[in-house]
């Protein structure tokens, strides 16, 4: 399976992993506001509910966003094979390695770090099109394309 493949996979997997987390702690915060809440009345069981309904809202953005990446990733074949820089290349440059796929950030992945960035990220936009050898330059750096898949 190609370096490619398994990082798509292995991606796919970190977002489901997290989504079930973010899931269980939604489960688990609004189990707790509702036995706390069990024999209490006034201001300061108001308050415990309503900070434990904030904390809900924000778990279920986080949530909403990941299910988003996951949809995004799911439209990305991750088997072509790609000679320029566009939304599903892994690419090397200046000693780095990045794959555009989703903003997920730096993560490390069989002994190499890679960056995982957004179709929508300065720096995939400056390099799109582009193929081995050539270059780039961005906020005053110059960005050289080694490796493209």
């Amino acid at each position: 399976m190609l370096l490619k493949t398994r990082l798509h996979e292995h991606l796919f997997q970190l977002l489901e992993t997290r989504i079930s987390e973010l899931s269980v702690l939604r489960t688990q915060i609004s189990h707790d506001s509702t036995e706390s809440g069990k024999g209490s009345a006034g201001d300061k069981h108001e308050v415990g509910i309503a900070m434990a309904q904030l904390e809900i809202e924000k778990i279920d953005g986080q949530i909403n966003l990941l299910q988003q990446q996951l949809i995004a990733l799911k439209r990305i074949d991750a088997q072509q094979d790609h000679t320029q820089i566009q939304t599903g290349s892994i690419f090397k440059c200046n000693e780095q390695w990045f794959y555009c796929s989703i903003a997920f950030g730096q993560l490390e992945f069989e002994q190499t770090s890679v960056f995982c960035l957004s179709p929508e990220a300065p720096l995939f936009l400056t390099l799109k099109g582009k193929k081995v050898g050539e270059t780039a330059l961005l906020n005053g750096k110059t960005w050289k394309i080694e490796t493209v898949s």
